[in-house]
């Protein structure tokens, strides 16, 4: 077949203005992306120009701001540690001078003028060590804790006072960890005292509605979520109980009695005491755990039997924690707490009532502590079995008696009551005897007397009871007690006597000094001694041994200098330790800056060889652009052959 040239003398006008303006805009299109490219500095403006650099570019900006907000983190973490250890050397070496002034003052030959002398200056390092506590970084206090807007340390009972956060601050450090950032005070310093010991457990009464969450299983941790599978050997076989949406207890007894009632099992769950309780019916039944995913659960709510059982299936022991949602009618198994009596709390030169006859729940009993404005901390302890109170003031001793009735004690908190070992007393000084004779002697108002040996006596109730024998053995009517109000050791004389009431040490021993006795009270109608309470609650850190050490060089007391400087060289152990925690952090915190600072500039490396433009070839491409342009509006006037008259047709 023969091909016939075309004939572009037949090519329509139309046709030809359709080209050639199809021509100049496809020129004009690659003359203006070209001038984009130079003006931004990008190869591709929009995602369509080139879809896959710009969901790489996309990716590589993301993992690019990632990155400098991680270097962001690690710049504020490595200044913040950095300020820390700067401050904890000034500690460091206030402690070294406190602790040289111990030791070149405990010695007989410094004079009474003279400790007085190096107390002031012991009281300078005091003052000095609270305004390092105090230290601010870019705005923020760096002993605070959480709380970095509000001076940590404050005066206050007498003494100093940490107000601040117990929680450190942490920073993301990359790959998904998080670094600590802050050393909170109560650390560094050891401001809050011990909490208050205590031999009362708290666990509340297991009711239907405890939650899952708030119990320790018989496995001896938190019960988890799983499915149970009970089989019901001579009755209707084994069936799925689902506890996968089980929030309480009780819904844990109504899931296993709703999916036996639907398989018609015979077998029936209910709660007793702090275990479920399983009655089989007239069937033998094994109870385990729906398949390795199931967690466990079975042995977490004591229902792990392997070998069937007939008649009834008592599971182990499951134990309720004390939550801040807790009825206080539930603590003690259920046994009550006398809420009418209320406390009393003294710290240092304050004291308070706390008054819980409207509390309902734990967290009221927490909160009318902590809200009684005399500095201490009140919270449920990590075992979940009872109330932890601190003293926050160093420097200050706290006390928590009754208010004429038991509420102290059965919360357990109370300072001085009948368990509290005699060791434990002033302070671990414990109280001092003398074997195999008698340590007190207590003179009636009718001119009787009773000794009492303690050599037996571990507890102040053990005290107590030693006490009362041994007047009864007498036959002479005084007995012993604890006050009613307050804290301390009540002697009471009912002996009718006209002389003077009064107890006495015998065979110089100290029992009668470190019981609280010696100065003992004499109520106004002469027949109550009432006693001190030696158990205080003090915190053992920083201040406080400074304190000590400055109250003993003012009263010339060579042991209490000597104790003083012992504690303040341990203290000064546990800061050098804290120290190197805190540059152990700062040396890694910087060493992983610089691998993120590399990392970023080998991302910006590549997100540059995406998304940036070559100038040299860009401006190439826009020289032949417009080359190109000029090229076609000539070609266009040629083929068209315009003129004026074309114009004015």
């Amino acid at each position: 077949m023969a091909v016939s040239p075309v004939n572009l003398l037949r090519v329509s006008s139309g046709m030809r203005s359709d080209l050639i303006t199809n021509s100049v805009r496809r020129t004009q299109r690659e003359l203006f992306l070209a001038q984009t490219q130079i003006a931004t500095g990008r190869t591709f403006v929009s995602a369509s120009e080139n879809p896959v650099a710009a969901s790489r570019a996309v990716d590589l900006t993301n993992s690019l701001a990632n990155q400098r907000q991680i270097q962001e983190n690690l710049r504020f973490g490595d200044n913040e540690l950095t300020a820390a250890d700067s401050a904890i050397g000034e500690i460091t070496a206030l402690l070294i001078e406190s602790t040289s002034i111990a030791s070149q003052t405990v010695n007989n030959l410094t004079s009474a003028a003279e400790r007085a002398a190096e107390a002031e200056l012991v009281a300078g390092i005091r003052q000095q060590l609270v305004i390092v506590g105090n230290r601010q970084f870019g705005g923020r206090y760096i002993f605070g804790g959480r709380d970095t807007t509000s001076a940590p340390f404050v005066d206050a009972a007498g003494g100093i006072a940490y107000v601040g956060d117990t929680g450190e601050r942490f920073t993301r450090s990359g790959g998904g960890t998080i670094t600590a950032v802050s050393a909170p005070g109560d650390q560094l310093f050891r401001s809050l005292s011990d909490p208050i010991d205590s031999n009362v457990v708290l666990t509340p009464e297991l009711t239907a509605n405890v939650r899952l969450e708030d119990i320790t299983g018989a496995t001896g941790q938190q019960i988890r979520s799983g499915s149970l599978v009970i089989n019901e050997v001579d009755g209707v076989g084994p069936f799925t109980v689902d506890l996968s949406n089980a929030d309480t207890i009780g819904d844990v007894i109504d899931q296993i009695n709703v999916s036996a009632a639907a398989v018609d099992s015979g077998l029936t769950a209910s709660l007793v005491g702090t275990s479920i309780e399983i009655a089989t019916g007239s069937s033998s039944v094994a109870i385990s755990d729906s398949g390795p995913r199931s967690g466990g659960i079975a042995a977490d709510l004591g229902l792990n039997v392997n070998e069937p059982i007939s008649g009834t299936i008592n599971g182990l022991s499951l134990i309720p924690r004390v939550t801040r949602l807790t009825p206080v009618e539930a603590l003690v198994s259920g046994d009550g707490i006398d809420l009418e009596s209320g406390f009393i709390v003294s710290n240092g030169n304050l004291s308070a009532t706390i008054d819980l006859a409207e509390a309902t729940t734990v967290q009221d009993v927490i909160n009318q502590i902590n809200g009684a404005g005399i500095f201490v901390v009140a919270r449920i302890d990590d075992a979940g079995t009872g109330i932890d109170v601190f003293n926050q003031v160093s420097g200050a001793s706290l006390s928590i008696g009754e208010n004429g009735g038991t509420t102290a004690a059965d919360l357990g908190l109370r300072t001085f009551g009948a368990a509290t070992p005699l060791d434990r007393l002033n302070f671990d000084l414990g109280v001092t005897r003398r074997d195999g004779v008698a340590d007190l002697q207590l003179i009636a108002s009718s001119g009787d007397t009773v000794d009492v040996d303690l050599d037996s006596a571990q507890t102040v109730g053990d005290v107590i009871d030693l006490i009362n024998l041994a007047a009864a053995e007498a036959g002479v009517a005084v007995t012993a007690s604890f006050r009613e109000v307050g804290n301390g050791i009540e002697l009471t004389d009912a002996t009718g006597g006209t002389a003077a009431f009064a107890v006495s040490s015998l065979n110089a021993s100290a029992a009668i000094d470190d019981l609280g006795l010696a100065d003992a009270t004499l109520s106004e109608d002469g027949r109550t001694l009432i006693g001190a309470d030696v158990n205080p609650t003090q915190t053992r850190g920083i201040i406080s041994a400074l304190l000590e050490l400055e109250r003993a060089l003012r009263s010339d007391d060579t042991r209490g200098i000597s104790i003083a400087g012992g504690k303040l060289d341990e203290l000064g152990a546990d800061v050098t330790r804290i120290r190197g925690v805190i540059g152990a952090r700062a040396q890694a915190m910087a060493s992983k800056r610089q691998q993120i600072e590399d990392a970023a500039i080998t991302t910006e490396v590549l997100l540059s060889d995406v998304r940036d433009i070559d100038y040299a070839s860009a401006v190439t491409n826009l020289q032949s652009s417009l080359t190109q342009m000029q090229a076609t509006l000539q070609t266009s006037s040629l083929v068209l052959n315009l003129s004026l008259f074309d114009f004015l047709r």
